[in-house]
């Protein structure tokens, strides 16, 4: 019996074992180096994951193709042909890669209960919060334009975007360069929008001519981010001066993409990247631009609430804490006479660069940004910050006129007085009206060549920083509002 004890010890032992590649010494599978020899160990996990990875990135490609086969046998009018290719697609889709990491779940995605009312109630949603078929045309414009120029690596760039153009190059690069937070965005807007990485739908490129598979478009993003993430958690090269709000979108974009699939490879990056997040927060206070930097500004610490508040619908442990001391910094630098919030302390006035954005107007962004963080942290409603806050904010309604376009305003604002006073309220009304004569109209069309479905960048305060890719995808995130992050109203009993 002891005997049987030892054997099936030392088997368990061998089990969680590898030999070093260097000393040949049993080496247990969950330390980083050799004691013996002080080799670095392989990352196991990592390197599967990348197999993984390319392995569904092959599918995703293959597929793409038999789309187009299929679309050209249709287009020749040989129905069998294109019937026997939509058969091929369909066992194609329906069967995972062995230990992929993002498995074609039956029926397509099966998004967690936090994100169910996106796709269920989308409708709803829509015409409940203002929406009409104008914003979602704009917003199928705009993931388009970004799926165009999507980078081979499955990257955007704000400075790189214009080798993917079809016909004469679009403008508006960036001065600085973001993939992670501009994949991030873009990712975003597809996720918000309903297309994951199971989506079978395809549409044909109205510039280009080719057929485009958005789950395709989504999923090289999302591997591309996960290939982006270190060790610790980051998303995105720690080596730029502002890396935390790459980290903090590109947490929000894993967050969005494991609620939206299920799928336990997003979960387990997103898990990561939330822990990063947390650890890189000042303690009792929000983030600025790096882990930890002992000040904290409301832009930063704004993008980081919405990513903890996006993991926690995605069912991913959020601390009570963090959140505790974001709101902590919010109500620190809101004046309480006005309810405005500044940027990183009371009072604050303007922020601008100079050189680059000090004639534009002023606008409440952090006060915006104030009002997601209190309700995000448990605010109730009926706290004064949040209505003083919103009545600055319908006081300065988006306006698509000279220096008073701020997309970046406009979409805090958006999101702020959504959760805050949607559907009926009456500063959510006077805001989304607005709002929409402001933006839609001024989405190039189908008559500006491969801009069709962008945003113009020299137009908008921040657009020179990050270019026409930062401003469209955010754009595209701003006119989704209205089911992104909301609950389908409670049906009401009948009365007898």
């Amino acid at each position: 019996m002891l005997r049987a004890f030892f054997v099936l010890a030392l088997a368990a032992a061998v089990a969680l074992a590898d030999p070093c590649p260097k000393c040949g010494q049993d080496v247990e599978k969950k330390w980083k180096f050799c004691p013996d020899c002080g080799q670095t160990l392989p990352d196991r996990d990592r390197i599967a994951r990348e197999a993984a990875l390319q392995a569904e990135e092959k599918k995703g490609e293959l597929l793409v193709a038999m789309r187009r086969l299929k679309r050209a046998y249709e287009d020749a009018g040989d129905k069998e042909r294109a019937a026997q290719v939509a058969e091929a697609i369909n066992r194609i889709e329906g069967s995972p890669v062995a230990g992929g990491a993002d498995p074609a779940l039956p029926g397509g995605a099966k998004p967690v209960e936090g994100y169910r009312d996106r796709v269920e109630f989308r409708a709803q949603l829509l015409e409940g919060g203002g929406g009409t078929a104008e914003t979602e045309a704009a917003v199928l414009s705009g993931l388009k334009w970004l799926a165009r120029h999507q980078s081979a690596d499955g990257s955007w760039s704000s400075q790189g975007f214009h080798a993917r153009c079809a016909g004469k190059s679009c403008m508006g690069a960036g001065e600085e360069d973001y993939p992670a937070a501009l994949t991030g965005l873009a990712i975003l807007g597809f996720l918000g929008a309903g297309y994951t990485p199971q989506s079978t739908e395809s549409w044909r490129d109205p510039q280009s001519g080719d057929e485009v598979s958005p789950g395709a478009v989504v999923r090289r993003g999302l591997t591309w981010l996960v290939r982006s993430q270190d060790a610790q958690g980051c998303i995105g090269s720690r080596m730029t001066a502002r890396y935390m709000y790459s980290h903090a979108i590109g947490t929000m974009a894993m967050a969005e993409a494991a609620g939206m699939t299920g799928a336990e490879s997003y979960l387990a990056s997103a898990r990561l990247a939330v822990d990063y997040l947390v650890s890189a927060q000042n303690p009792g206070r929000g983030w600025r631009y790096s882990a930890r930097d002992g000040e904290s500004d409301m832009s930063v610490t704004t993008w980081c609430v919405l990513a903890l508040r996006a993991a926690a619908r995605a069912g991913i442990d959020v601390p009570r804490e963090s959140l505790a001391g974001a709101k902590a910094f919010v109500v620190e630098v809101t004046d309480e006479a006005y309810c405005k919030v500044g940027y990183n302390s009371k009072g604050t006035g303007k922020v601008v660069v100079p050189g680059k954005n000090d004639d534009w107007d002023d606008h409440p962004t952090m006060t915006a940004g104030g009002i997601l963080c209190r309700m995000i942290a448990g605010a109730d409603r009926t706290d004064p910050a949040l209505d003083g806050g919103a009545k600055l904010l319908v006081c300065d309604l988006p306006a698509y006129a000279g220096k008073k376009v701020d997309y970046y305003y406009w979409h805090y604002g958006t999101m702020a007085l959504h959760r805050f006073n949607a559907p009926d309220g009456k500063y959510w009304k006077a805001w989304v009206e607005a709002l929409k004569n402001a933006l839609v109209p001024a989405q190039r069309t189908g008559k500006n060549g491969c801009l069709e479905g962008s945003w113009d960048a020299d137009v908008d305060r921040w657009g020179y920083e990050a270019g026409r890719v930062y401003v469209t995808a955010l754009n595209t995130l701003t006119l989704e509002t209205w089911y992104r992050d909301a609950k389908a109203p409670e049906k009401k009993p009948k009365r007898k």
